[in-house]
């Protein structure tokens, strides 16, 4: 940190209510978004209201600093990155609320689809669609004139806005609507609008300086009127360069119009007044598929006089990547497809809608009787499920394999509908020439074109190829009446191409610039800006070589882990918040960008490129970052580019333990293991201990356990020390090929022996051999997720002795516990790489997913008795890591009268021993606040699931008991008739059952 950096630091803190941050951590995560560049910051600011973003600005203004507004931060086009102050509108500032059925009043960071959640149940929604609506802050859809599918029929962002409440570089504060220019002939009262110390008033401080804008902006439009006709007269949608066609009338000035599209460069927007618009009662979507890309883009011709509301287009490339994503697109799209085109219609019935749709297929099928009707339907969860192959797939382009990767520099051309055949045919000649491939995906109706052209990483050296692509696919653009811009904004992508689309009304959008921001403070070098060669500066950098770093702990080396944090393209999927998704639990209740699963790509990136010194690695910020993720694996499984993050932040945690050391909690809690045999032997004392509040009180300081945290006994013998001794003798090497290895782990030895019991009364039932090697350590699972490796490497060089026979002779591991599964198959290969430990992650089956495979070749005997019991299944999150269903609720159901509900209220947030540590255990809880309340009040007899922790927490706040499907599974073969007492309420206060 800089002096000035400093400075701004200890300035701003002292005078905002919000966050201030200038650690080299934080500008590290706020120097890119999801475009192409990176542009450190020199601090980030937070701001929790109104007031601290006057504060911020007046400041701002005072040390002649620039400003750059951010949402999510997920642009295409780098239009919320650059060298001044980020001010995170997206933390804070997400309050809104209804006015009346047409008017709802949000503050910049509220979430699209949040505000639609709520809307929803008002009967209303806010129609602009932004893909990433999940994430999407309504002030950046605000900023760029956000559309999206459904523009041809609902407009654009601009079209709802009412009023916008705007805050200039210095601080003055207005409301800007669709203001009379009469008041410009009226006296403007200063006496009125002054203080005690004769200094205007914020209010008529504010009401001047719209007077003025309002005065020199009227002429200005009046002196160009001409010149804006002719270079705005297209209806095609375009947020390129400042908006200016209309909005002047003999009467009027719609300011906040204007303003809608301008990327933060004239003013800061605080708040905004949006129109909402009654849901539409029915739609319908189809999906229709062509033999080549041309067939498809001639038929939007015949669809668009049947008024779709969307009419989606997606190439070959896209289709091969939903065949892959969903097997029911499998079923859907024939491999012999080349385009398809996702139409949707809307309705006052679903007989209006049917007739509607019928008729979209009918004139298609009038000029193509080749095209093929893959899936029509009007039910809401087919539509919705229709939606999601472009809402999925268009994002997981960058999961592709090869060097070169689909890059965003021309991703937003617009063009007149009817030229949509003549732009592709000229466009993919611009790519012939350059060898280059793209993909395409559009919103064909409204003439949108999202085209990724895929090159190799970005240097100095190849990055002039982006100019000349763009520069010539422009031409083409210009030459049919389009824009460079369609819906992204300009940002430093396209902000050097605007002087061509608009000629002389650029000078005209300087001026407005000058008019707003007189000393270019706002978002500078966006949409303004002199430097011809913006577009290939400040590109995300490639390292060619790595500096020093602390050693990496994990089997990677630096050129391994650079290539995975660049698959990383930023996209902010990551940063869903709502209720149920398990990308990022901890994000969800604490959306700060530092808690985003990007942020550690981001943090690593850095890090390898010489940006982030090799110190901060080890550094408080960082561990604070890496704290953020309890290694639950779920943002790995649902990002689009599957970046594996959660071992970003192993690695990250570990080169902290390795230079500082683990806490005491952590130290303790990571061990539980080391003391699961004293725990067993003193069970009386131990026991007496965990249910008594005066002994967790005590547990609490000295171990850091919360003393609110149901635990479980420990049990008086430990499996290993009950086991029928014929499952220890050590097998003869290829004695018997259906040989499985039972790898127990902690919870099961030392607290549920039962449940170890119940999987070798059921693989032997099924007649499986079964061989528990009675040396096994625990999985070292809590050490690995703490960052202590060398511990951890320790556990798993052990258990890799152990086991690597076995599985070398093809002998399957089983694991009744789903974090040992992931720790054996996923950890263990980059904690001790090697043959060994490769095959042993092949080998390794959790329980479940093995019967399963009984099951599935008629092995597994299906002679169970009745359960009249109804039960709540939780599928945990290492379950989902492991397989795409859960195998042991797919063999409940085999058990006659045995009814299961799955219940989805997102992770536990238990996350192994995160919940039970003193300083997380209310973050754990707020996390699965869903799943704890559900179980509170539900009637059915247990919960049911794999995870000793996910039953934890389960438990916590009530008398349900929760248990393992394996003991049902034994339960109902009538093998073990004492675990019905698993099914009885706990009573004990501090216990689980």
């Amino acid at each position: 940190m800089d002096r000035q950096q400093q400075r701004i630091a200890e300035d701003l803190s002292s005078l905002i209510a919000g966050d201030v941050r200038c650690d080299p951590v934080a500008l590290s995560i706020y120097a890119s978004d999801a475009s192409l560049y990176q542009v450190p910051p020199l601090c980030i600011a937070s701001p929790r209201d109104r007031n601290d973003l006057i504060t911020i600005a007046r400041y701002a203004s005072e040390m002649n600093v620039p400003m750059i507004p951010r949402g999510a931060g997920t642009g295409l086009v780098g239009d919320a990155i650059g060298s001044g102050i980020v001010i995170d509108c997206a933390r804070y500032m997400n309050a809104f609320e209804l006015i009346n059925d047409n008017l709802v009043h949000i503050q910049p960071g509220v979430v699209h689809a949040q505000l639609n959640r709520y809307l929803k149940t008002q009967g209303l929604y806010f129609p602009p669609d932004p893909s990433n609506t999940e994430v999407t802050t309504l002030g950046s859809m605000l900023a760029i004139d956000a559309a999206g599918s459904r523009a041809i029929r609902v407009g654009s962002t601009r079209d709802y806005v009412n009023r916008l409440e705007v805050i200039l570089a210095d601080g003055t504060c207005f409301e800007a609507g669709n203001e009379s220019l009469s008041i410009l002939n009226q006296p403007f009262a200063t006496g009125s609008g002054t203080s005690l110390l004769n200094e205007p008033t914020p209010e008529a401080r504010g009401e001047h300086a719209k007077r003025t804008i309002l005065s020199k902006l009227s002429k200005l439009l009046t002196d160009h009127a001409a010149l804006i006709q002719e270079k705005q007269r297209s209806n095609i949608p375009n947020c390129s360069g400042y908006f200016l066609k209309g909005i002047k009338s003999r009467s009027h000035l719609n300011l906040a119009r204007m303003l809608v599209g301008s990327e933060g460069t004239l003013g800061l927007f605080s708040s905004a007044l949006v129109h909402v618009s009654p849901l539409p009662a029915h739609r319908g979507v189809a999906l229709l598929l062509f033999g080549d890309l041309a067939s498809a883009i001639k038929a939007v011709q015949t669809i668009i006089p049947e008024q779709p509301s969307a009419c989606d287009l997606l190439d070959r490339r896209l289709l091969s990547l939903a065949r892959d994503a969903d097997p029911r697109f499998a079923s859907l799209i024939s491999p012999a497809a080349e385009a398809a085109l996702l139409v949707e219609q809307v309705g006052f019935s679903d007989a209006q809608v049917q007739q509607r749709l019928h008729n979209v297929t009918l004139a298609v099928k009038n000029i193509n009787s080749r095209v093929v009707v893959a899936m029509e339907s009007n039910q809401p969860d087919e539509v919705d499920f229709l939606w999601s192959l472009p809402q999925k797939v268009v994002p997981s382009l960058s999961r592709l394999p090869g060097e070169s990767r689909p890059q965003p520099f021309v991703e937003d051309i617009a063009v007149p509908p009817e030229c949509l055949y003549e732009f592709s045919q000229k466009a993919q000649k611009v790519f012939q020439k350059h060898q280059v491939t793209a993909t395409l995906y559009a919103h064909a109706a409204s003439g949108q074109i999202h085209l990724r052209p895929f090159l190799p990483a970005l240097t100095e050296r190849n990055a002039p190829i982006l100019e000349t692509i763009a520069r010539e696919l422009y031409q083409t653009v210009f030459a049919l009446n389009g824009t460079i811009s369609g819906e992204h904004g300009d940002g430093l992508a396209r902000t050097a191409f605007i002087r061509s689309q608009y000629g002389d009304l650029y000078r005209v959008f300087r001026q407005v610039k000058d008019i707003f921001d007189p000393h270019n403070l706002l978002n500078p070098g966006k949409i303004i800006n002199d430097d011809q060669h913006i577009t290939i500066r400040n590109l995300r950098p490639v390292p060619e070589k790595f500096p020093e770093l602390v050693d990496l702990q994990l089997a990677w080396s630096p050129q391994e882990l650079q290539d995975e944090a660049a698959r990383c393209n930023g996209c902010g999927s990551c940063r869903r918040q709502d209720a149920g998704s398990r990308m990022c639990p901890v994000f969800r209740i604490a959306p700060d960008e530092e808690a985003s699963p990007r942020a550690k790509a981001n943090l690593f990136r850095s890090l390898l490129s010489g940006a982030l010194h090799p110190n901060e690695l080890s550094s408080a910020e960082t561990k604070h970052l890496a704290d953020t993720c309890f290694n639950c694996k779920q943002c790995q499984l649902d990002c689009p580019s599957t970046v594996n993050i959660p071992q970003m932040a192993i690695e990250a945690k570990a080169a902290y333990v390795s230079a500082n050391g683990l806490d005491h909690t952590d130290w303790i809690l990571s061990r539980a293991h080391s003391f699961g045999a004293l725990g067993s032997t003193l069970s009386m004392a131990a026991n007496w201990a965990i249910n008594n509040s005066s002994a967790r009180w005590l547990m609490e300081k000295m171990m850091g356990i919360h003393r609110d945290r149901k635990l479980p006994f420990f049990s008086r013998r430990s499996f290993l020390r009950s086991v029928p001794k014929k499952y220890l003798k050590r097998p003869r090497p290829g004695s018997d090929p259906n040989l499985v290895i039972f790898f127990v782990d902690y919870y099961a030895n030392y607290h549920d022996p039962e449940l170890a019991h119940a999987m070798l009364a059921v693989l032997q039932h099924n007649q499986i051999p079964v061989y528990v090697p009675p040396q096994q350590l625990a999985s070292g699972m809590a050490m690995v997720s703490a960052g202590d490796l060398i511990a951890a490497r320790g556990l798993a060089e052990e258990n890799i002795k152990i086991l690597a026979e076995f599985a070398k002779e093809g002998h399957q591991i089983i694991c009744t516990e789903p974090a040992a599964a992931v720790c054996l198959k996923q950890e263990y290969p980059m904690l001790v790489p090697g043959e060994d430990s490769r095959v042993i992650s092949e080998q390794v089956s959790e329980a479940g997913a093995f019967l399963w495979q009984l099951h599935e070749s008629q092995r597994l005997k299906t002679d169970f008795g009745r359960l009249d019991l109804e039960l709540d299944y939780h599928t945990p999150c290492h379950i989902k890591a492991l397989s795409s269903r859960s195998a042991l609720n797919a063999l409940l159901a085999l058990i006659p009268e045995l009814r299961v509900n799955t219940i989805e209220k997102g992770c536990s947030g238990m996350a192994g021993t995160y919940g039970l540590a003193r300083d997380t255990f209310e973050t754990s809880r707020q996390i699965g606040r869903e799943l704890i309340d559900h179980m509170k009040i539900t009637n059915v007899q247990a919960g049911v699931t794999e995870c000793s922790s996910c039953k934890m927490q389960m438990e916590q706040e009530s008398r349900i008991p929760t248990i393992h499907p394996l003991k049902l599974l034994a339960l109902s073969y009538g093998l073990m008739p004492e675990l019905g007492r698993a099914l009885q309420p706990q009573k004990k206060k501090l216990v689980v059952s």
